[in-house]
C-alpha cells in the first residue's frame, strides 16, 4: 500500500487515533429491553462489517476494542481483519467483567486474530486494575474519559492527555481544553458541525493528536430498539453519524497522520524512557 494515507503522511507530528469499540449490541437490555444473545451479536456483526467498510473507503488505519464473545462470532474475519487494523481487548464480554477476563480475552483475541494484542478498553469506560492488567501483558489502557457523562462517571478529575501509570501507558479518550467537550461519540452525534469541527481543531492544535471512538452498531438505523435506548443516544446515529465521521476523517487527513494506539503509545512510552533513564 504505497500510496496509503499513513504512507503520505508519514513524516507529520500531529497524529490522529480513531477506535471502535466492536460489541455485542446490549445497550437496549439496561433499559428494559430483552435482546437475545445471538440478535445482540449479529447487530454488532454487521455494525462491523459497516464500519470496514467505511475505513476502507477514507484508507486509514483504526484500533478495534473488540470482546473475545464478539471476536469468536466472526472469527473468520478476524484474521484478515488484523493483518490491516489493530486488534485490541474490550473484555471477554460486554454485560458483565471479571478480573480474569484481563488475560483470558487477551488470549482469546490473539488466537482468533493470530496478532499481538497489547491494548485494553473496559466496558462502559469502568475503572480498570493496572496491576492486573500489567501482569497480563497489556502495554496500554484506553478506558478513561475525563469528562462528567451523568448516569454513568464523573472524571472529570483525571488528567486529559498521556501519562505513564508505573509501566502502562494511560490514553484518555480526547476531551477539549478547559471547557472539556467530548470528542467521543456524543460529540460527533450532538456537538453542531462548525464547534464540533473547531473543537477537533483546536485540541489537535494543543495535545498534538486525537483519541476519538465510536461503536459500531451506531453507524446503523437501530430502528424500533431506539425506543429502549437513552434519549442521548436515540439522535445523530445512523447514515448522519457515518456521513459526519466521513467528513471529520477527511478534514483532519491533510494535517494529522491516522495512526493505531499501539503505535501511538509505543511512542509516547519510549519518549517517556528517553527523558526519563533512571527510571525503571
Amino acid at each position: 500500500m504505497p500510496d496509503s494515507a499513513d504512507t503520505r503522511n508519514e513524516g507529520r507530528r500531529l497524529r490522529v487515533m480513531l477506535s471502535f469499540d466492536v460489541e455485542e449490541f446490549d445497550l437496549p437490555n439496561e433499559y428494559g429491553a430483552r435482546i437475545p444473545l445471538d440478535r445482540q451479536l449479529s447487530i454488532g456483526a454487521t455494525g462491523l462489517e459497516k464500519a470496514l467498510e467505511l475505513v476502507e473507503s477514507l484508507d486509514i488505519r483504526v484500533t478495534l476494542f473488540t470482546t473475545a464473545r464478539m471476536a469468536d462470532y466472526v472469527r473468520e474475519r478476524m484474521p484478515s481483519i488484523a493483518a490491516r487494523h489493530e486488534i485490541a481487548s474490550h473484555g471477554v464480554r460486554h454485560d458483565h467483567f471479571e478480573t480474569s477476563h484481563y488475560a483470558e480475552s487477551k488470549r482469546r483475541l490473539e488466537e482468533l486474530s493470530d496478532a499481538p494484542v497489547t491494548g485494553f478498553r473496559m466496558a462502559r469506560l469502568q475503572p480498570v486494575d493496572v496491576p492486573a492488567l500489567l501482569s497480563s501483558g497489556y502495554h496500554y489502557d484506553s478506558s478513561e474519559n475525563p469528562i462528567r457523562l451523568p448516569g454513568r462517571y464523573d472524571n472529570r478529575h483525571l488528567p486529559r492527555t498521556p501519562r505513564m501509570d508505573g509501566r502502562l501507558v494511560r490514553l484518555p479518550i480526547s476531551t477539549s481544553p478547559r471547557l472539556r467537550l467530548p470528542l467521543f461519540w456524543l460529540g460527533f452525534r450532538h456537538l453542531p458541525r462548525p464547534i464540533l469541527n473547531r473543537t477537533l481543531d483546536r485540541t489537535l492544535d494543543h495535545d498534538g493528536h486525537l483519541n476519538l471512538f465510536l461503536h459500531p452498531w451506531e453507524l446503523l438505523d437501530t430502528g424500533a430498539w431506539r425506543r429502549h435506548m437513552p434519549r442521548v443516544v436515540r439522535h445523530g446515529g445512523g447514515a448522519r453519524l457515518a456521513d459526519r465521521l466521513v467528513k471529520t476523517v477527511r478534514g483532519l487527513s491533510p494535517r494529522a497522520r491516522f495512526t493505531t494506539m499501539s503505535e501511538f503509545t509505543s511512542d509516547f512510552a519510549r519518549t517517556h524512557a528517553e527523558c526519563e533513564p533512571g527510571e525503571e
